[in-house]
């Protein structure tokens, strides 16, 4: 399909990298063919990034996420996440989008509402379900949502998309303990 060969062009080298030659190579189209689809290189390029938005984020690290006990669940909840965090798919994404972002606001802003509903959403409703059963004390389960996520993201997803490696499973694993662990001491339960 156009569109995949153009997002494979595009996450490799950026918006302004891509020339049409290139994706018509990928896609094996004639430029005719190809304008036939995206009569400009901008329409095509929204076009890419929203299907690799849709299938970035069609499934949550979260999805399979128990309601057992917080401090059994929390570390491999984390760990999910990172090791969703540093999938290549996403890195490229994430740094395409994040380098075209004043020029597609909009795609910028797909991204982020991705990451509030199919991310932090989820993470929310584990948290609420934990202080409701007193695993956890009472708190704004939003922010706390937020921040566990920043907290994973910033160590294991940043590095991956400015040096382009990612940190090892263990590496990811640790990470991950540590920021349940940080988040368990400040929110311990009640009872």
């Amino acid at each position: 399909m156009v569109r995949d060969s153009a997002a494979v062009i595009f996450l490799r080298d950026g918006y302004a990298g891509a020339s049409v030659d290139d994706i018509t190579r990928e896609a094996r189209v004639s430029k005719a063919t190809l304008y036939s689809y995206f009569p400009e290189k901008s329409l095509m390029f929204q076009a890419a990034m929203q299907a690799e938005l849709h299938d970035a984020f069609q499934k949550s690290p979260f999805d399979k996420l128990s309601d057992r006990n917080v401090a059994e669940v929390l570390p491999r909840a984390l760990t999910a996440l990172a090791d969703w965090a540093v999938a290549q798919q996403r890195v490229r994404l994430l740094r395409t989008i994040t380098a075209e972002g004043v020029r597609f606001p909009h795609i910028a802003a797909a991204y982020d509402a991705a990451l509030a509903t199919r991310i932090i959403g989820p993470l929310k409703a584990h948290i609420d379900t934990w202080i409701e059963r007193g695993q956890i004390e009472r708190q704004d389960s939003d922010l706390s949502a937020r921040q566990l996520v920043a907290m994973v993201l910033g160590q294991v997803q940043q590095r991956a998309v400015m040096t382009g490696s990612g940190l090892t499973k263990e590496q990811l694993m640790t990470c991950a303990r540590a920021a349940a662990e940080l988040f368990l001491r400040r929110h311990a339960g009640t009872g």
